[in-house]
This record gives structure tokens, C-alpha cells and sequence, in this order.
């Protein structure tokens, strides 16, 4: 099902890269997004940034410049600014904070600005735990080795892979980066700080697409304004016992190496039943649920697999994500302090005493799982309930279910 490498180079346009930031030129790629922020497909448009928004602003200009002295300015503005939504890794060039925040603030923005780091060069600094599958065995095993033409241009440390018009020493391919880079060995996991992006419009049930402040695979994102997401709040990371921004991001590392390793036998299987799939995943009593203070609340799940693999269940409560605050635990969405180096990103320690979560879930590794919503639970507090499936195929793939309770 992949497209055909012609088809990919058919849709592909070179943007504003002459120089860092250059945004008065058009060009073939803000040409062709400016195409895309005018046509008449009301959807939203996501447009992932990795590299810096200048041909993204490039294109708005240009939209700008075109309308602005006309009557139809005001529509046109409003068309582009409630389709687009950007996901932004890190700023890269001022062409956001200096010209699209300015002139088109109702644009709504996704903006990573330390846990892409995570999936990036800061992984060695993680707790071991998160990091199994971007070492160098697993890499071989599951990506580099036997997967085709595509894996085998995947790059990885040492692996002898030259990057044309990379700087000697950032050539981390090379074994001269290795032996003055000893904590990687070779074949290990180089980075994807971007992927973050992508990895957000993959629908696995979390429904983060809904609100970037729900979290998913792509992170959790604070809420600044009604337009504008950073990633500025904590999830609690068991490995560390703390409060953590790229907890947020680091707890599905996992999950997201084996959807990809699955991704990469796809590429070379024959047959699709020659590889595994995700399975799927339904909540009987649906997604989007009331309750009452002290109501006893049992949820069904119901998996179902393509490859009719054998199937188990796992519930847990998302309470970093959710609305309600436990009592007994020291309320984490507060503005937090920055631990100093950007790439240990936004932290908090556990409080004395503190809980984590107060709230039991009885059969939280079967089908069915029962809890009681707290009696101090106010009117509009949500609770996050997350059902997981999983298959025992290669890679044991899963798939969510999200279910948000509100209080009447």
C-alpha cells in the first residue's frame, strides 16, 4: 500500500532554503502551499515544520500581499487562519515569532520547543526503561537488517552511512563519531526529532487530534491561548519518580518503535498476511461519557485483530491529561521551572508524601474495568480513562481507546 516512489516525487516541491529565515522569495514550495491554504477543502490542513516556517510565511505573504487591499481580505484571512494548524519543532528561524504571530495570530500553533529533543539527540539521558528499542541489537534485528531498499538508506550510529555536505564532525556515521562519542555504540538509534509531528496525525485511538492538550504519541501541549499549544506541561515518569515535560513523549517511545518495525516488514512482506497489523479497538459504552460524584463506573472493551492474534488488556487513568484534581495529590499543571539545559527540558520533583493517583481501577488487565468517581469530583472535571489492546503477533502491536468521563 506504500505509493510509488514516482508519486512521492511528483508532490514534492523545494521551498525558501537559500538561507536561514529567507522568506522574500517565492519559490516552487510556497507556491505550491500557498495553492493549499486558498483551496475550498475546509479541513484542517496540518503543516508539520522542521526545519523553520519561513516557506510557510513565504506563502502567507504572498496570500497577504495579493488581498490585502481588497474586499476580500477579511475572508480570505479568516478561511486561511481557521484551516491551517502548525506543528512546530522548535523555532528554527524568526519567520514565526517575527511575521506569521504578528500578522496571522489566529493560526493555530503546536509548538515543540524541548521534547522533540527526546526522540533526538538527548535520548542517552533518559532512564534506561524508555530506551530499549533504540539501541543498536534492536535496530539491527528489527529495522536495518532484511527490510528492503527504503531501510536499507536508514541511517544509524557507525554504520558507515556518509551524509554529502554534513560537517566532518557531525558525520555520525563515521567511526571517528564513535570513538569520540563512546556512550553510543554502533548501530544505535541516531535521532528523529522531527517524527514528533508525524507521529501526532497517526490515529491510534488517543485522540490527541482532538486537543493537543489530551496527549498522544506526538506529546502533551499546554494550552497558552485558544490558538497557541507549547509543551510546557509534566507527565509523571515512574522511571525518575518526578514530573516531566518529555515524559509526555518519551512514555510511548516503545509502542512507537514497534508500529514502526512493523511499518518495515510491511515494506517487504509479500502477502499481508505475511505481516502483522494493529489491532482494533471499541468501548461498549462509548468514548465521550457523564457521570456523578461517587458513581461506580464499569467499562467494556472489545479488541479485534486482523491477523486474529490473541489479545490482552491493559487500563490505566491518564490523570496528567485529565481535569480532575485528587485531594491527595499536589496539582501538576502548574507553570514549571526550567531545569536549566533546554535538552533536559521542564521537570518537577515529587512532592513529600505526594500520590500519584488516587484512583483504584479494579480489572485493569482484562476486558472489563471497574472504578468509583470521587465524591469531591466538581461539576465539568473529566476524568481520562485509557483502554489498550494488544496482539501477540511480531512486535506485539497496539491500539487505544481513550475514554473521557465528565462530571454532571
Amino acid at each position: 500500500g506504500y505509493p510509488e516512489p514516482e508519486q512521492l516525487r511528483a508532490m514534492t516541491k523545494i521551498g525558501n532554503i537559500s538561507d536561514k529565515g529567507e522568506m522574500e522569495k517565492e519559490t516552487e514550495g510556497s507556491e505550491f502551499l500557498e495553492t493549499l491554504f486558498l483551496n475550498d477543502d475546509s479541513r484542517d490542513l496540518i503543516v508539520q515544520t522542521w526545519g523553520g516556517t519561513n516557506t510557510t510565511a513565504r506563502a502567507l505573504k504572498s496570500i497577504e500581499e495579493q488581498y490585502k487591499d481588497t474586499a476580500e481580505w477579511d475572508t480570505i484571512r479568516k478561511k486561511v487562519s481557521d484551516k491551517l494548524v502548525l506543528y512546530i519543532i522548535l523555532d528554527q528561524d524568526d519567520s514565526y515569532n517575527e511575521y506569521i504571530a504578528k500578522n496571522w495570530p489566529d493560526i493555530r500553533i503546536l509548538n515543540d520547543q524541548s521534547n522533540f529533543w527526546h526522540f533526538a539527540y538527548a535520548w542517552k539521558m533518559h532512564a534506561e526503561e524508555v530506551n530499549s528499542k533504540l539501541h543498536g541489537d534492536w535496530m539491527v534485528k528489527n529495522i536495518l537488517n532484511g527490510h528492503g531498499k527504503l531501510m536499507d538508506m536508514y541511517a544509524s550510529m557507525g554504520d558507515g552511512k556518509m551524509i554529502e555536505g554534513e560537517l566532518a564532525e557531525e558525520q555520525r556515521g563515521s567511526a571517528e563519531y564513535l570513538k569520540n562519542n563512546p556512550q553510543y555504540d554502533k548501530y544505535d538509534f541516531i535521532s528523529e526529532g522531527d517524527s514528533p509531528s508525524f507521529f501526532y496525525l497517526i490515529d491510534n485511538g488517543l485522540r490527541s487530534m482532538e486537543d493537543p492538550s489530551y496527549g498522544g504519541w506526538g506529546g502533551r501541549f499546554g494550552v497558552v491561548n485558544d490558538k497557541l499549544f507549547r509543551n510546557n506541561v509534566l507527565d509523571y515518569d515512574p522511571y525518575t519518580k518526578r514530573y516531566e515535560a518529555e515524559y509526555s513523549l518519551m512514555r510511548w517511545f516503545d509502542d512507537v518503535q514497534d508500529d514502526f518495525a512493523a511499518r518495515a516488514d510491511w515494506a517487504v512482506a509479500d502477502t499481508y498476511e505475511g505481516a502483522n497489523h494493529n489491532p482494533s479497538l471499541t468501548i461498549k459504552e462509548g468514548v465521550d461519557l457523564s457521570v456523578s460524584p461517587g458513581e461506580e463506573v464499569t467499562l467494556h472493551a472489545e479488541g479485534k485483530d486482523p491477523d486474529g492474534d490473541q489479545l490482552t488488556y491493559t487500563w490505566w487513568r491518564y490523570f496528567e491529561a485529565d481535569t480532575y484534581e485528587d485531594s491527595k495529590v499536589t496539582p501538576n499543571k502548574v507553570q514549571p521551572e526550567m531545569a536549566g539545559d533546554l535538552q533536559l527540558g521542564l521537570h518537577r520533583e515529587l512532592a513529600k508524601d505526594e500520590q500519584v493517583d488516587t484512583i483504584k481501577l479494579q480489572g485493569s488487565d482484562t476486558e472489563a474495568v471497574t472504578f468509583t468517581v470521587p465524591d469531591d469530583a466538581k461539576s465539568g472535571d473529566t476524568l481520562h480513562i485509557v483502554a489498550e489492546v494488544q496482539d501477540d503477533g511480531e512486535h506485539q502491536l497496539k491500539h487505544y481507546q481513550r475514554v473521557i468521563l465528565t462530571v454532571k
